[in-house]
């Protein structure tokens, strides 16, 4: 059976590189470390530790268990803290990871209903690949992410999954564009605009935007870049090009600015699920509070609790 100090001593050793030196930082005699070492490679089936004139260092198998004993450690940890911090002032921590452009028009809502049902909000603001690492880690107990079609889920195994709403992609274009003002527009009516992309080569919009347009016949024309919705809306502004964003950007979001004017896009469906991710140490309830409130806040209604 696997036991916290076995795992415990397996990163001890991966820190001092000896038994006598993990001993003497934990407070335990060598042969007490060295007996949990044999418990887990009885649990493995392998060695976790080989030891030489130059100390002992982690097998491949001891290396394949590290990452796993440093997240279930700090989970642990952090579990006792919190259930000691509840017992002392009744709030329950929650840990909740939310992207950037979510916080603005979701984050409120969420706070103010976490807390008036007795918890201890922290947040996390973070890109997508970070709460991904995070939940994986069990360093989050719940979090706001995003996702494409045709993309695979994020987040590790045993991790709950909430669909909250569809949120789709708008254009947004100069106020003083030909086609502003003009209705519903296809991607090709824009095939001689420069688009705004994101940082990355392999920003997953922008490759939904490149296959939507070679569907529609053309290949979008590069224009600035930036990962900042708000960045997007100045360049957009300053006629450096167009792009496309998100709902929860949109006016009430991140881009209130004058200058802007936004169009509808007519026979394409550029869209991402917004989901609500949750560890398995929420209950029902909890869960069902933080989708209820994420999803009235989108539309700018108060959380009933």
């Amino acid at each position: 059976m696997l036991d916290l100090r076995q795992l415990t001593a397996l990163r001890a050793i991966a820190e001092h590189g000896s038994v006598l030196a993990a001993a003497e930082a934990l407070g335990w005699s060598q042969p007490t470390v060295a007996h949990h070492l044999r418990g887990l490679e009885r649990v493995t089936g392998a060695p976790v530790v080989a030891s030489s004139r130059a100390g002992t260092r982690l097998t491949p198998a001891g290396r394949l268990w590290l990452p796993h004993a440093e997240a279930i450690l700090d989970r642990a940890e952090r579990a006792r803290a919190d259930v000691r911090a509840a017992l002392e002032d009744g709030r329950r921590r929650v840990r909740f990871g939310i992207f950037p452009t979510a916080a603005a028009r979701l984050l409120p809502g969420l706070v103010s209903a976490l807390t008036d049902a007795g918890h201890d909000p922290r947040i996390f603001e973070g890109e997508l690949h970070e709460l991904t690492d995070l939940l994986d880690r069990l360093a989050l107990d719940a979090a706001i992410v995003f996702e494409l079609p045709a993309e695979p889920a994020h987040g590790a195994d045993g991790l709950r999954r909430t669909p909250l709403f569809t949120e789709r992609f708008s254009l947004i274009v100069p106020e003083g564009h030909p086609q502003a003002g003009a209705g519903p527009r296809r991607l090709r009516d824009f095939r001689d605009d420069r688009w705004i992309l994101g940082i990355s080569d392999t920003d997953p919009g922008d490759a939904a935007l490149r296959a939507a347009a070679r569907a529609d016949g053309f290949e979008p024309l590069e224009g600035p870049r930036s990962d900042d919705y708000r960045v997007v809306a100045a360049f957009v502004a300053a006629g450096l090009g167009i792009a496309l964003v998100p709902e929860l950007a949109l006016p009430g979001g991140t881009l209130q600015r004058a200058g802007l004017a936004v169009v509808e896009l007519r026979g394409v469906d550029l869209s991402r699920q917004i989901t609500l991710v949750t560890s398995p140490t929420l209950d029902e309830s909890l869960v069902a509070l933080m989708s209820r409130s994420a999803t009235t806040s989108r539309t700018g209604e108060q959380a009933g609790l």
